[in-house]
């Protein structure tokens, strides 16, 4: 039988220790690698989850803006025609019952170049006149021409500058109108969309006579703030809210496709105000841009 001596022993277990301890590392340093690629792959994994989500949502904004375009057209094409032509038909008309009544083959033809007849006529073109200028607005709104040729502060100028006839609301617009570089057709448009959606939900909703539109860079991004006076809004409590948030979630998506952000606050005791802030893009090739009516300085009132 063989004995072992007590160094003999020792070293042994030295041994199978080290060796328990070598193979227990091993354990912990799969274990760790495991879940370090675990981690990575589930990361990968949202992070393409994202990206979807972002092409989806930039496919439905995409596919938005074509509905607006498409509905554009008809309405200039289709009903901004036809109104023409009927404006067209009523001056004819007029011209005929005003300068030679005769020529109308009813027997009461005289009698329409009375003032009744007159009333009539003047307020039926009076109302034809007025539905073209609704629908070039409508069609303005729905597409911006003036954004893409002249970008988004001409565009927001113009946005204003229709808002003129209402003398019950302000609205301003301070811009440092040379410091701010064109941006992506998609990004213009984006927050051009926001500021609508801003200035409507603040003329519907907060009761305000003064709505303030500011934009200007800060540290490379673009800012651009919506301040009204009206009674303000808890934006947490709102988006909670499955239609009356709608508005708001609207916002956000658009920033999330063009890596923005947004921040609701009350700028005093009544009130609220909306800080959006995007990262400027890479300088596009500068050319000249054309002039364009609505050019106005810095601060426009409307």
């Amino acid at each position: 039988m063989t004995t072992f001596t007590p160094e003999q022993i020792r070293l042994a277990l030295m041994i199978a220790t080290s060796a328990m301890l070598i193979m227990a590392g091993f354990a912990i340093v799969f274990v760790i690698y495991y879940q370090k690629k675990q981690l990575e792959q589930e990361k990968k994994l949202r992070d393409v989850e994202k990206n979807y989500q972002l092409m989806l949502l930039e496919t439905a904004l995409h596919s938005e803006e074509s509905e607006r375009r498409r509905i554009a057209q008809d309405l200039h094409d289709d009903i901004g025609t036809m109104l023409s032509l009927t404006k067209l038909s009523l001056n004819q008309l007029a011209k005929l019952i005003y300068r030679d009544p005769t020529r109308l083959t009813s027997p009461d033809a005289a009698h329409l170049n009375s003032p009744r007849a007159e009333l009539t006529l003047n307020k039926a073109h009076s109302l034809v006149e007025e539905t073209i200028v609704h629908v070039r607005r409508i069609t303005r709104d729905l597409v911006p021409t003036t954004l893409d040729q002249f970008g988004l502060v001409a565009a927001i100028e113009e946005f204003i500058h229709r808002m003129g006839e209402n003398y019950t609301l302000s609205v301003q617009f301070h811009c440092d109108g040379e410091e701010i570089p064109r941006q992506s057709p998609r990004v213009e448009l984006a927050l051009y969309r926001i500021m609508q959606e801003l200035v409507n939900n603040a003329i519907k909703h907060a009761n305000c006579d003064e709505i303030v539109i500011e934009l200007h860079l800060d540290e490379g991004k673009i800012e651009m703030q919506v301040t009204d006076n009206g009674k303000g809004f808890d934006a947490a409590t709102i988006k909670t809210s499955d239609k009356a948030g709608l508005g708001l979630r609207n916002i956000e998506s658009r920033l999330s496709v063009i890596n923005g952000e947004v921040k609701y606050q009350k700028p005093g005791v009544r009130g609220s105000q909306a800080r959006i802030q995007i990262p400027v893009e890479p300088q596009r090739s500068a050319k000249p841009e054309p002039l364009h009516p609505f050019r106005r300085p810095a601060t426009v009132k409307g």
